[in-house]
């Protein structure tokens, strides 16, 4: 009896220690206002900013961030683990020539995705002028930054915390980016910038260097760590028959750099992408990325001979070399699933002379695919289809209809009567 009187007690207790912590959340969360989760996709516009729209093309909006002459802001960074605020990066005297010299200002922010909010980040203490977050690690207490030495010389990796007070040299003095954390961050993946790029990975003390990839006369580009992370899938162009840098082929290596495969032949993979009109010029580095369920890569296929529309003239230096040209321009580029152990390849978007599809991107559920397209001397338009290919639809072309690129999956909680949850 005296037994079954205590279990009684013991389990009103329990009930009652429950419904206390019930109430507590309910009391939370009615201060706090209902929070939404969903999915959006982001976007650049060509002319800066960040853009947010919904999948079905819906609330198509952008951030509203402060104005400042020569300020300009980049697309959305990192979501932090909290999935509630995002990261941020400025730019002072902001230009092309500024950024590849190593002779501009940046600054790190941490953006309340609700609100709006702007938190400062790196204010106590910072190596050099420009500090660029590379990845939030999942404490979202510490990332992994890139940094910029004097003249550009070098770009080094540190662990840091938010506020910049501890700073942790990862790399060796080298050119170091192309960041990638594997999943349970054990490992860090990059590629070394010399004359001859190549892949490596440390763990996270920047210890047990490992070389996965690297040929003199290659450039290899991008890694991408596969779901098991098992796996790296990278680019490989070879700058003696590409000078210009603007194809490449897949390749997939061990971590360990135990194995390395080349996938594809030929340079057929779409990889530093140049589009636009003469105004308003977009580009960037088109690399590859693994399906969700780690079967296949987003192969950009290049149509046999094909050139966009962009001459190459290296005697005009660094990042300025491909001028416009769309007399140059024939054939074109679609986007592929290609599995990297059969060969096997699944058309998702179709051909078409001078089309030019790139930097897809599946959606974590692994059932959509976005992606950038842009016609000869045309805008980069962001389209939205099934991983089949079906039911293509127009998503954007960014601010004021002048060009977006660079778009992206954000699974984020946000505030019911925020911007994000229209």
């Amino acid at each position: 009896m005296v037994k079954a009187v205590s279990a009684v007690i013991s389990i009103l207790i329990i009930i009652l220690l429950i419904g206390c912590k019930t109430t507590s959340e309910s009391k939370h969360k009615s201060k706090q206002g209902k929070w939404i989760s969903k999915r959006v996709i982001t976007f650049t516009p060509i002319v800066g900013g960040v853009g947010l729209i919904n999948e079905d093309g819906t609330n198509e909006h952008y951030l509203q961030l402060p104005e400042k002459k020569d300020r300009r802001w980049s697309g959305l960074g990192p979501i932090f683990p909290d999935k509630m605020h995002c990261l941020l990066t400025s730019y002072d005297n902001y230009s092309i020539v500024a950024n590849v010299t190593g002779k501009m200002f940046n600054r790190l922010w941490k953006y309340n995705l609700s609100t709006g909010e702007l938190t400062e980040l790196i204010t106590k203490e910072r190596p050099a002028d420009q500090v660029f977050c590379a990845a939030l690690l999942s404490d979202g207490q510490h990332m992994l930054c890139s940094v910029s030495t004097e003249n550009h010389k070098n770009q080094v990796l540190y662990l840091t915390d938010m506020d910049g007070k501890e700073w942790k040299l990862i790399s060796g003095q080298e050119f170091v980016y192309g960041i990638q954390v594997n999943h349970n961050e054990t490992r860090i993946a990059f590629h070394v910038a010399s004359e001859g790029y190549s892949i490596n990975t440390t763990d996270m003390e920047g210890k047990d260097r490992k070389h996965v990839a690297g040929k003199e006369g290659h450039l290899f580009f991008g890694p991408e760590w596969s779901p098991n992370d098992q796996w790296l899938a990278y680019l490989d162009c070879d700058t003696k028959k590409e000078p210009s840098h603007h194809y490449a082929d897949l390749c997939i290596g061990r971590p360990d750099g135990s194995e390395h495969r080349m996938v594809t032949v030929g340079q057929s993979q779409y990889f530093g992408t140049a589009y636009g009109a003469k105004e308003h010029r977009g580009g960037g580095s088109n690399t590859t990325s693994w399906t969700p369920d780690g079967k296949y890569l987003i192969y950009s296929k290049l149509s046999p001979g094909a050139h966009h529309d962009a001459a190459y003239k290296p005697e005009l230096g660094n990042h300025l070399e491909n001028v416009f040209s769309p007399e140059s321009a024939k054939g074109g580029c679609s986007i592929n699933l290609l599995d990297p152990f059969s060969g096997k390849e699944i058309p998702v978007t179709q051909y078409q002379e001078g089309k030019w599809d790139f930097r897809g991107v599946v959606s974590p559920d692994g059932k959509s695919l976005v992606y950038t397209s842009a016609k000869v001397a045309g805008r980069g338009e962001i389209y939205l289809c099934h991983i089949d290919g079906t039911e293509n639809k127009f998503l954007t072309a960014g601010k004021d209809g002048l060009g977006a690129d660079f778009s992206r999956w954000l699974d984020v909680i946000v505030k019911e009567d925020s911007q994000l949850a229209k």
